[in-house]
């Protein structure tokens, strides 16, 4: 049985979950969604007013949910990756790539919200508090009410309006809140006269909270998404770097070839890290510049492979009679030698890409990273190393996805080759 276990099967087994356990938060969605398609005929000023790269996420998320299962049905003929075991590697590969495009909806909570403090600061993984929302009902259900109204809840998860977490509730003839043995009493009258509409629900922490009481399973799925981001688009950036300096290096040979070649050993000869502080020293640690630092880090090892190849192949007889027939050098690059060299090349980027995610978790463990406006994994561990006595999730959590992901990337690297036989 675990043999059949493909990955189409963990596909449809992780969706089933997230509809199981976020099916109030993707109705939710939805009804933001008519809302929003709403404000056309209303206010259509005021829809584009309103669009945001918050809101595209969240539907985007909600298309991927309702859209995935039937791609899964009807191209499943044509997508043979979906019938590959559903080994270790492919599945914390699978999951990660989920956690990407579906954050908003597999989040439980927004990864910057914090809760109240003295509830929930450095919560153990599996714990639950109780939440007693007051929500007043609004009497202007006008269009654009409607839509800030829902926007607010699916942006905030639900934690809109007036609510207390707390410990423990007791509902007899009064309703009783205890938060750490603080007792505070809210009686039916007063829920009558301020027209509250109470509903008591139970959170959950999966993996805990921290010590701002923010949900750390949150952070993680963002930090997920984050990590993937960084590593793919400066991955994207060395291949460019590498690609076009390296076969302009081999191709043309001579005084070129020598000055590229000599100032790609400069850079491997110095110690990286240095450098990439350097830059986020200078032009600060917003994504863009984290992103583009750590892709112009790594071009030198894709450089010598293309240079290599490419100074082999251009004496070929298909590339003379390509270059006689006069077609441009981009040509010759992306027509005829680009498709001989990728096998080593998807091999070089994927065991590169590890390095990447590495880079970006050491900076934000030095404080250098993206900040606090973003979750990352290594500034996550490196403020669970002042709790590590009391709180020892802080730190593990988001160093055992660190270690995941490593892993799957150089062991998906490894096998690419012994796929391409690459030496």
């Amino acid at each position: 049985m675990r043999n059949n276990f493909k990955i189409w099967h963990l596909l449809i087994l992780v969706l089933i979950i997230i509809l199981l356990f976020r099916y109030d938060f993707i109705f939710n969605l939805i009804l933001l969604f008519i809302s929003y398609i709403k404000l056309i005929g209303n206010n259509s000023g005021l829809m584009v007013e309103q669009l945001s790269l918050n809101l595209i996420d969240n539907f985007v998320s909600l298309f991927i949910i309702v859209c995935l299962p039937i791609i899964l049905f009807w191209e499943r003929k044509k997508l043979n990756f979906l019938f590959y075991k559903a080994g270790f590697t492919n599945s914390v590969l699978s999951v990660l790539i989920i956690f990407t495009f579906l954050a908003p909806v597999a989040a439980p909570s927004q990864f910057d919200f914090q809760y109240n403090i003295s509830v929930s600061k450095l919560l153990c993984p599996l714990s639950s508090k109780k939440i007693i929302y007051f929500n007043t009902d609004s009497d202007n259900n006008n269009p654009v009410n409607e839509f800030i109204r829902r926007r607010d809840f699916v942006f905030n998860k639900g934690m809109t309006g007036k609510f207390v977490i707390a410990d423990s509730v007791k509902t007899t003839q009064d309703l009783f809140i205890y938060q750490k043995g603080k007792q505070t009493l809210i009686t039916k009258d007063e829920i009558y006269k301020a027209k509250y509409s109470p509903k008591i629900s139970t959170k959950y922490f999966l993996l805990g909270t921290d010590e701002y009481g923010r949900d750390i399973f949150s952070r993680i799925i963002y930090g997920t998404r984050l990590s993937l981001f960084v590593g793919l688009g400066s991955v994207l950036i060395s291949f460019l770097l590498g690609l076009l300096l390296g076969f302009t290096a081999g191709y043309l040979g001579g005084f070129a070839d020598t000055v590229l070649n000599r100032f790609a050993d400069i850079f491997l000869s110095f110690p990286i890290i240095f450098l990439i502080i350097l830059f986020v020293g200078l032009f600060g640690n917003s994504v863009f510049t984290v992103v583009s630092v750590l892709g112009f880090a790594g071009w030198m090892s894709l450089f010598k492979i293309v240079r290599n190849e490419t100074a082999a192949l251009k004496n070929k007889d298909f590339i003379i009679t390509t270059r006689m027939l006069g077609f441009s050098n981009l040509h010759i690059l992306f027509k005829e030698m680009l498709p001989i060299m990728m096998p080593s090349i998807i091999v070089t980027l994927v065991l590169q890409y590890g390095s990447v995610i590495i880079a970006e978790a050491a900076l934000s463990y030095l404080g250098l990273g993206l900040g606090n406006n973003f979750p990352s994994w290594g500034a996550m561990i490196e403020a669970g190393q002042y709790y590590l006595s009391k709180a020892w999730w802080m730190s593990f959590f988001p160093c055992l996805f660190l270690f995941l992901t490593l892993f799957t990337a150089n062991h998906f690297g490894s096998k690419l080759e012994n796929i391409f036989n690459i030496k």
